[in-house]
């Protein structure tokens, strides 16, 4: 393993070129730091963890995305700065070195960047006293691969070697700060929740977790109190209420006692006896509203919570939470639209997972340059504009290495973050938009064999 001292002359080096940029969040001492807890050895060589971890990380910021543009833009940072000029511009040394780099050293990272961004902005932005956590499930896709294959699987309705594998992922934000604090990922066919209790561990005591109806189940909602959490959910579409019943706390809010159900209806992934260990009985807390807007899919609401009191915790403020859950769906957005993590581009399971969780962390570091232009401008940080700071970030950053060190890189960097803070996305309440594409894909027909034996037809 390389030593401290060889981290604090690389640390030199490399703090110039992002020293201003996310050293405060992730430094080369918590590259280290996350590969000694993963007891992860490498020589001192060129492709170190940090400088495989940088090249990882201009991979999925840039929209070529391949390993041949991660390390030439690597290798021309290190040119401009006077460093490695006679490095081999050949991949596969970058390759070699990203597939020895545990993937549990980015996940650790991941969530200490997440972390430390949540904890910057969580005091100024608590709702009624509490942190809000969000919670929400999405998937990817990938190459058609035997490996991927055989990881992830493909959905039902696709025809073996006409589809793609796909692989779902259930990620945990904070709801002040927009970062993602930790993400579980499975194959196609795996529960949501059970890649969700994955994360309970990032879960502390006093969190609110904000979630659809899915997560709204006996035994997750049981498991979030165990461990002193509350929960705000839209009731799942297979239970009933009566609003007759139970103990009235005003209109269109009650009290109800619920019974475990039997074990047939179980949670997914849980086993008889767990089952049998959770109580018999628990209180929620149901609010019922009804959507007038214009344009709304849903007439009629039911959230179902464990905050209990009324007078802490008011009707409308527990609904105008619930409203915010859509916000995990546009931070889902910008990760896999305008990072375009959607399709990941990795050929093996483990590239794959790392590919996912690098992505994840290019967000969170984003999202820090974003926190940063607020702090300093006096700006809301849920108004600024992701995708415009993603290209303002890619336009300035070969100027930020090219005069790294200097008075002049300085400048450049204030006016980078006074270029995010004047980004403001315009104030559309009750915005909608109609779930359909304008452009027409172009005309060529549907892959429907395996496109090997495609190539056969073609030939014969």
């Amino acid at each position: 393993m390389a030593t401290i001292a060889h981290w604090a002359r690389l640390l030199k080096s490399n703090t110039r070129r992002c020293q201003q940029l996310w050293m405060d969040f992730l430094s080369a001492r918590d590259v280290d730091a996350a590969c000694r807890a993963e007891d992860h050895r490498w020589r001192q060589r060129l492709w170190t963890p940090l400088e495989t971890l940088w090249a990882f990380l201009l991979q999925v910021l840039h929209p070529d995305s391949s390993c041949r543009q991660a390390v030439a833009m690597a290798l021309g940072e290190r040119a401009a700065m006077g460093l490695a000029r006679d490095a081999s511009p050949d991949p596969s040394a970058y390759c070699q070195a990203r597939s020895r780099l545990p993937c549990g050293v980015v996940g650790r990272c991941l969530r200490a960047v997440g972390e430390r961004l949540s904890r910057k902005v969580a005091p100024e932005h608590v709702w009624c006293g509490r942190r809000i956590r969000l919670v929400d499930g999405s998937s990817c896709s990938m190459p058609d691969t035997p490996e991927l294959q055989e990881a992830f699987g493909q959905p039902d309705g696709q025809r073996a070697g006409c589809g793609f594998p796909v692989a779902t992922i259930v990620a945990l934000f904070c709801w002040a700060s927009g970062a993602v604090l930790g993400v579980a990922i499975g194959a196609y066919r795996d529960s949501e929740l059970r890649l969700w209790r994955r994360l309970w561990q990032l879960l502390t005591a006093g969190d609110v977790v904000l979630a659809d109806r899915f997560y709204c189940t006996y035994a997750d909602i049981v498991g979030l109190l165990s461990r002193g959490c509350d929960a705000v959910l839209r009731l799942h579409q297979r239970r009933k209420v009566d609003f007759r019943r139970g103990k009235r706390l005003g209109c269109n809010d009650r009290l109800v006692t619920w019974s475990r159900p039997t074990c047939s209806a179980r949670a997914r992934g849980m086993s008889i006896r767990q089952w049998q260990q959770l109580p018999l009985r628990l209180t929620v807390r149901l609010i019922r509203a009804n959507v007038c807007l214009p344009g709304f899919r849903c007439r009629h609401l039911v959230i179902a919570t464990t905050l209990l009191d009324p007078v802490r915790y008011p009707m409308e403020k527990i609904l105008s939470l619930y409203r915010d859950r859509w916000i995990v769906e546009l931070r889902l957005r910008d990760i896999k639209t305008t990072l375009g993590m959607d399709i990941v581009r990795g050929k093996s399971p483990d590239i794959v997972r790392k590919e996912i969780r690098m992505h994840m962390l290019a967000y969170n570091l984003i999202r820090c340059l974003m926190w940063e232009a607020a702090a300093e401008h006096g700006r809301s940080l849920h108004r600024l504009s992701f995708a415009g700071t993603v290209q303002r970030l890619a336009a300035m950053l070969p100027y930020l290495w090219l005069y790294a060190g200097t008075g002049r890189a300085r400048r450049l960097y204030a006016m980078l973050l006074r270029w995010i803070a004047h980004d403001i996305l315009p104030r559309r309440p009750n915005r909608i938009e109609p779930r359909a594409v304008k452009r027409r894909p172009k005309q060529y027909p549907l892959l429907n064999k395996p496109r090997h034996e495609m190539r056969k037809a073609l030939l014969s």
